[in-house]
Order: structure tokens, then sequence, then C-alpha cells
């Protein structure tokens, strides 16, 4: 990748992760914003690239770099039935793109680190507030708590506008879920977004069964 590219890439074979200065920049990371918002944002997309080193890719490589077994049986029969669970979740049509099924066997390994990476942030987040004698239940002036505005910065890094033949393209061959789906799956499977948002059982942003991996 170029200095200016607007990306992040995990690399298996070395054990990194990457990140040209393109992407440290507004949305992802904003030198003028909060801690809470940029934990949201790059936070997020941090603790994505180091989920990726257990996806259903990345631990598949030892620490060495090595493309290695060394999971035992039963650490790995778990890993398949939680992964499963994200794969089938993502499974069917998408919001928006008539026509075409995403697949999720297709997407998993994004997908796990799109799942993954967002409970990384907000521990990290819950820990650094933690040493600042705050919470994540604080407001801000306007009322929000800390813990909404972490998601809302999570949701404002995937707004986007798609042509509706490439987002057919992208649905059928890209290993990167649609937009919406990287935001509404993802905060779907977790209890602190429900609890932020007093969503209820039953309701489109409370799954049943909610996927998690890591």
């Amino acid at each position: 990748m170029t200095p200016p590219t607007v990306n992040a890439y995990e690399d298996p074979q070395t054990n990194t992760i990457n990140f040209p200065a393109g992407i440290l920049q507004p949305v992802f990371f904003d030198s003028s914003a909060d801690d809470v918002i940029n934990y949201g944002a790059v936070g997020a997309v941090i603790g994505h690239e180091l989920t990726h080193d257990f996806d259903d890719q990345g631990r598949k490589f030892d620490v060495n770099g090595n493309l290695r077994d060394w999971w035992t049986a039963e650490d790995a029969k778990e890993y398949e039935t939680r992964s499963s669970c994200i794969a089938n979740e993502y499974t069917g049509p998408v919001p928006g793109v008539p026509g075409v099924q995403q697949n999720g066997r297709l997407t998993l390994g994004e997908d796990t680190g799109d799942n993954g990476g967002i409970h990384l942030a907000l521990s990290a987040l819950s820990d650094d507030l933690k040493n600042q004698g705050k919470t994540l239940e604080d407001k801000d002036k306007n009322g929000v708590t800390n813990l909404q505005r972490f998601f809302l910065a999570y949701g404002n890094l995937w707004c986007n506008q798609t042509r509706p033949e490439a987002a057919r393209t992208r649905v059928l061959t890209n290993p990167h879920s649609m937009p919406e789906l990287r935001v509404n799956n993802v905060v779907s499977n977790m209890p602190e977004f429900k609890q932020a948002f007093g969503c209820k059982a039953g309701q489109p942003m409370v799954h049943a069964p909610q996927c998690r991996v890591w």
C-alpha cells in the first residue's frame, strides 16, 4: 500500500498489522476529537486487523508466521461452531441490493474481524476511561453517553454511496460485507449496544442468537 492509501491490512506471515498514513485522518482518526470517538472509529479498525490473526485464515498461521495447525482439537471445534454462526448470519439478501445474496463464507474473515475488533476497541476504551476516573455511562453536554457516542462513531465509519451495479458486483465477489451489514450485523450482536440504546429482545437490532467468536 502507498502512504496515501485509505486502508489497513494484517499480514499473517510477518505477524504484523499495517496502517498507511491515509487512514489516519477523519473519519477514521481525528486528532481534534476525544478518545471516545477515536476508539469507536480507528480503534475498531485496529481491533479488526488484530482479529484477523484469529479469523478463518489467520488462525492457521503460528506466532512465527508459519502455516501450521497450532490449536487443540477442542478449540478448533468450538471456533468452527462460533464462526458458523457468523457465516449463517451474513448469508442471505442484502438490503438495497436486489437479486443477489451474500455468501457468509466468502465474507467470514472480514465479518469475524468486524465483530471481534469492536469488542477489543470497547474493552480498551472502558479501561482507558476507568484510568481517568470516567465511565461509559458518563454523558456529554447533549446528554449522550460515552457508550452511545462510541457506537455512533463506529456507524459513521461506513457511511457511503454505491451505484447499484457496483453494489451487486461487490456482494458477489468482495470478501467485505456491504457497509450496512458491517454496522447493523455487528452491533446487533452486542449486548452493549442493546443496553446503550434501550433495545428490546425481538427488535431488529437485537439478534437472536447474538453471534460472537472473540
